[in-house]
């Protein structure tokens, strides 16, 4: 029998905020979360095409998929470092900036090298901005609204991705570039929009400098990640099969529009509903139903000359996708408890985490659609998902705890 979890034990992380403060950073956040993943969805499925286009192929597509995902990468991890010296606003902005700013070099950009390198510095941007929107957002409220909390947050983004998508491969095939490069821009600087709904001096204390001890600090960020190690997986995993098929359904299907659009609108459905069972029941009892459903549905991906099983698909993929969205990062933040500063962890690993798998689905997927073509390709990556899945299996059977019905030991 699954029990409820006891939400009477959660703390607020920012009890000083007064209630129109809050409702105004709240607001800030949703707003910048919409037009970062706008931007962010918009070129991810229109820049495919355009690679093929300039003469890359397919491989290079994923190049692009993958460099971006790298320097997302390379700078989550100092990201909390800039935060307490830049503080909610000014980092959000810079954020905005750096993802915005490159679109309106790209009409003019055609070669692999220019265009690697301009994805370059989007993905600094996004990387920064990914970590700054989760971990501010989950700052403004009690852990026992957690869930419902990231829901909401992650159906802001999966709107954001049923608009930008399916526009972005429209475009492309269109060869409107010139206006997905623009939309691109202008919804970044929604980003900055955004950034004016925190206060200026709303830092938290400045954490340990990079140039610390080395032994010491990695010994403390290994002792910090272990317990969140078996979610951050499972979160690898899925976003593995995100890259997948983003990045290549556009490529195999002419449904994929279509296909892609039931994917990210499944994905907004399953983010609320699935917050309200994982404050209610906890993390783990959603976890390993939202994966075998996201396996499930990266499959059909192979049925690209199926249009109604490619659309099923795709809405189960999706479903199960936004779920294992939701309860990786709370299982994840669980362990971080409610101080800023502690929250930072989890929101570096766990975007750590979508952002490497997705690279790594980019970049893998393109010599093995070349080689085997998409009954390869869609099956084989949901072979690796349910792989993942079955450390956690014994894990899902041990009760969580009353915070945000998570467990430490996971």
């Amino acid at each position: 029998m699954i029990t409820p979890v006891d939400p009477s034990e959660s703390t607020d992380p920012c009890p000083a905020l007064s209630a129109g403060q809050r409702r105004t950073a709240i607001a800030g956040a949703l707003i910048a979360a919409f037009g970062g993943f706008a931007s962010f969805n918009l070129l991810l499925s229109a820049m495919p095409g355009y690679a093929v286009r300039s003469g890359a192929g397919p491989s290079g597509a994923g190049v692009l998929t993958a460099t971006l995902m790298a320097a997302t990468l390379v700078v989550q991890p100092f990201t909390p470092w800039f935060f307490a010296r830049l503080g909610r606003r000014h980092l959000l902005a810079a954020s905005g900036a750096l993802l915005g700013l490159p679109c309106l070099v790209l009409p003019a950009a055609s070669t692999l090298p220019v265009l690697t390198g301009l994805t370059a510095v989007r993905g600094l941007g996004f990387g920064v901005f990914v970590v700054a929107g989760v971990t501010f957002t989950a700052e403004l409220f009690p852990s026992g609204n957690r869930g419902r909390t990231i829901g909401w947050y992650g159906a802001v983004v999966g709107v954001a991705g049923i608009l930008g998508a399916p526009l972005g491969i429209a475009l492309a095939r269109h060869e409107a570039y010139a206006l997905a490069f623009a939309l691109a821009a202008g919804t970044a600087a929604l980003v900055l929009v955004g950034s004016f709904g925190f206060a200026r001096a709303a830092a938290p204390a400045r954490p340990v400098r990079p140039r610390s001890r080395r032994p010491r600090t990695m010994h403390g960020t290994w002792r910090s990640l272990r317990p969140m190690a078996g979610s951050l997986m499972v979160e690898t995993a899925s976003t593995t099969a995100y890259g997948v098929v983003f990045t290549f359904l556009p490529l195999t299907a002419s449904a994929a529009p279509v296909a892609l659009l039931a994917a990210q609108a499944c994905t907004v459905l399953s983010r609320l509903g699935a917050g309200w069972l994982i404050d209610r029941y906890g993390g783990r009892r959603v976890l390993i139903p939202a994966v075998l459903v996201t396996t499930l549905g990266t499959a059909t991906g192979a049925a690209s000359d199926e249009p109604a099983l490619l659309l099923a698909g795709s809405a189960l993929f999706g479903a199960g996708f936004g779920a294992v969205q939701s309860a990786t990062l709370v299982l994840a933040m669980q362990v971080a408890g409610d101080s800023p500063a502690g929250l930072g962890v989890p929101g570096v690993a766990w975007n750590v985490a979508f952002d490497g798998g997705t690279g790594i689905g980019a970049l893998a997927g393109g010599p093995l659609l070349s080689l085997g073509g998409p009954s390869a390709l869609f099956p084989a990556t949901a072979a690796v998902l349910a792989a993942f899945l079955l450390p956690n299996l014994r894990a899902a059977r041990l009760p969580d705890s009353k915070n945000c019905g998570l467990s430490h030991d996971d």
